[in-house]
């Protein structure tokens, strides 16, 4: 692809191809209901010319359709505005990341995923007859990434990731509780636990029959489990230091590198090397090589995350956090997003409550630009002087992330792998909750 593309005119060409072996089955309403397996392949092809960026990519990797996407990619950088930032990354020393690749996973087959399904439905019924599985899946993926470039780049990585999820609720009589959305994740066939996940779902729900309103609406402590803290908090995080968000201007944290953006509670990291998450890898998607960025330091913001135009931009080297797929040019985008942990357990944390509402999901809207979120609290908990009194029903909650982060008091050092997310339980003070 590169030979062609630079045949063609390019004075720089990139290839980025990847290849996709899965099996998932799904269950709805109590059954498995579906299994399917498919195999895809893709090259996107991406030149430089005089400064402008052509992108072209297609799922037929013949040598005629590698040559035609080079083609087009030209046609398109022939109409496209010219940016002296447009450069590809060169040739750097690195090792690749270990412990992502199971060989165990060739041989996954669609019969292993459906009984993983069965299992993880078994384990949710089984905990009380009153769950009820909505929906869910069990998928087994084995994926080879191949980038290369006319600065020398040449990588190749295989990596396997087995990912579950189940949705449900329980019902008792004409009381349905509130839904309940758990997921769980490996690199290695060893490590896959349907069972844990399907019982941390089943023990949410039960707990969420028998709600009751809260008397009056107040302000206090929220304590955010980790799926609601990926709900809530992560993605205005990952906006906020995404350098593209800070080029256009629309970054709350522009201009706060060096200052306290949060309690000092707070460490966040960006770590494509840390093989816990799922979206673990050596290289982004420019073939620059992973490495563990340290954002957010005890409430300090520390830096932003590049890719290689960003990055030229702002004078500064990319972070590897070029993202995307084969089908379109690289973004700036998280890797593996951590939540340093702390010592205390999550009872603890409970214990210093005087008044506040555990979430386990959060159900609303939040703008990742200025960070407001108003929604209702799901599976949620009332806490009255440390302990927890009851499960609550039709409660807001609303406020502004970046506020919130300040007002952090309290992180847990039991943490949770959700995805791409490595997240603790987070607690805060001064957040408002509505009766409803």
């Amino acid at each position: 692809a590169i030979e062609q593309a630079e045949t063609f005119g390019a004075s720089d060409a990139e290839a980025y191809a990847a290849t996709n072996n899965e099996s998932e089955v799904f269950i709805e309403n109590n059954d498995v209901k579906q299994a399917k397996s498919q195999s895809t392949s893709s090259i996107g092809v991406r030149v430089v010319l005089d400064g402008s960026i052509g992108f072209y990519s297609t799922n037929d990797l013949a040598k005629s359709r590698i040559r035609d996407a080079s083609a087009m990619a030209i046609k398109v950088a022939h109409a496209s505005p010219k940016d002296k930032h447009n450069i590809l990354p060169r040739k750097s020393k690195s090792k690749l990341v270990r412990d992502i690749y199971d060989r165990n996973a060739e041989s996954f087959q669609t019969l292993d995923a459906a009984r993983m399904a069965a299992e993880m439905l078994k384990a949710a019924k089984s905990y009380d007859s009153r769950v009820s599985v909505d929906s869910g899946n069990f998928s087994a993926q084995v994926a080879t990434d191949a980038l290369a470039n006319s600065n020398g780049i040449e990588l190749k990585e295989r990596t396997s990731v087995f990912s579950w999820s189940i949705m449900g609720m329980a019902i008792e009589n004409t009381e349905i509780s509130s839904f309940d959305y758990q997921v769980g994740g490996s690199h290695y066939v060893k490590d896959i636990d349907v069972s844990n996940t399907a019982s941390d779902f089943a023990e949410t729900v039960v707990k969420s029959l028998g709600t009751e309103k809260i008397q009056d609406s107040f302000k206090g402590e929220m304590l955010l489990t980790p799926m609601a803290a990926n709900e809530m908090i992560e993605e205005v995080i990952a906006y906020a230091i995404n350098s593209d968000a800070l080029q256009k201007k629309s970054s709350h944290f522009a201009g706060k590198i060096g200052t306290q953006v949060a309690s000092d509670l707070l460490t966040i990291e960006d770590d494509a090397t840390n093989v816990e998450g799922l979206n673990a890898s050596s290289f982004d998607r420019e073939g620059v090589f992973h490495r563990r960025n340290i954002v957010i330091e005890k409430g300090i913001l520390k830096k932003f995350l590049y890719n290689t135009h960003t990055a030229s931009k702002d004078g500064v080297k990319s972070t590897g956090n070029a993202g995307g797929s084969t089908s379109s040019p690289p973004t700036v985008s998280t890797t593996n997003f951590l939540v340093k942990p702390l010592r205390s357990s999550v009872d603890k944390l409970v214990s210093e409550i005087d008044k506040g509402i555990i979430i386990s999901r959060f159900s609303g809207n939040v703008d990742p630009v200025n960070g407001d979120f108003s929604g209702v609290v799901k599976g949620g908990q009332l806490i009255m002087n440390g302990t927890i009194k009851y499960s609550v029903k039709e409660v807001m909650v609303a406020g502004n992330v970046f506020d919130a982060l300040r007002r952090l008091n309290g992180i847990s050092r039991e943490r949770k792998v959700i995805y791409d997310s490595i997240l603790p339980y987070m607690r805060f003070d001064g957040i408002s909750f509505t009766t409803g």
